[in-house]
């Protein structure tokens, strides 16, 4: 399994390096999630040339070893739907064009029928599908937003689930892509394009048997970004923008 796992790993990198990479600049752009795994690469690549609203939930250490003015750090536990009015306020006057939704929380380690335990359950769907639908809630009202990107998981697929199990992590992210697709219909009517994006078999702290790096991910999501595709906008893709079956 290791050998496969190393073939794959050359074969995909190979793949990116005749890939065109796009560049996102000038744009004001909140992500969340922001001091691990994907977030914290996509402020990594995008701080030099756009203004950076990060939001974390309790550690910043990654983040705070960035030095720039073009970022703001902000604390924020989405496990707790309650945004008080000082948060809203900011992340409105932020003004943001580009909303990247990455937190993610993948519950405990058992997620057998046996173990779930609801309380925990709605934890993990505030932190998955919550939030991310409060936020567009409030930014929706925000004069310049016209990209939102959802970070989903193949997890998250009705189609491909052929194991079950980890019952949190995939029913919040398949509740985040019911959420992304009705989203659509309400922003299509307001030139708002929303991305469900399903990243890749991403290795990161979550993940620790992926495929592909966080930093090759990030840059696949900003090529989406870049491009902005309205016919993709309300659609499952993979970091290839290839359409999936949700």
């Amino acid at each position: 399994m290791g050998i496969i796992k190393t073939i794959k790993r050359r074969f995909i990198s190979m793949n990116n390096l005749f890939s065109k990479n796009h560049l996102l600049k000038d744009k004001r752009i909140i992500i969340t999630g922001s001091n691990t795994g994907i977030g914290l690469e996509l402020v990594k690549k995008l701080v030099n040339d756009n203004n950076i609203f990060a939001l974390v939930n309790h550690k910043k250490n990654n983040l705070d070893e960035i030095r720039s003015k073009n970022i703001r750090i902000i604390q924020k536990d989405f496990s707790d739907l309650d945004f008080n009015p000082s948060f809203k306020k900011e992340i409105i006057e932020f003004n943001p064009n580009i909303l990247i939704n990455c937190a993610a929380n993948f519950g405990p380690t058992n997620q057998n029928l046996e173990q779930v335990e609801i309380d925990e359950f709605k934890k993990i769907i505030n932190i998955n599908a919550f939030a991310p639908l409060r936020l567009i809630q409030i930014l929706e009202q925000s004069k310049n937003l016209n990209i939102i990107a959802n970070i989903t998981s193949g997890m998250a697929s009705l189609k491909n689930n052929k194991s079950g199990g980890y019952y949190y992590y995939r029913a919040s992210k398949t509740l985040l892509n019911s959420i992304s697709r009705n989203l659509f219909f309400d922003l299509d009517k307001k030139n708002i394009n929303i991305f469900s994006i399903q990243p890749g078999n991403v290795k990161t702290k979550m993940n620790s048997s992926g495929i592909i790096t966080p930093d090759m991910s990030s840059q696949k999501i900003i090529n989406i970004l870049s491009v902005n595709d309205a016919n993709l906008s309300g659609k499952l893709i993979d970091n290839n923008s290839k359409i999936l079956a949700w």
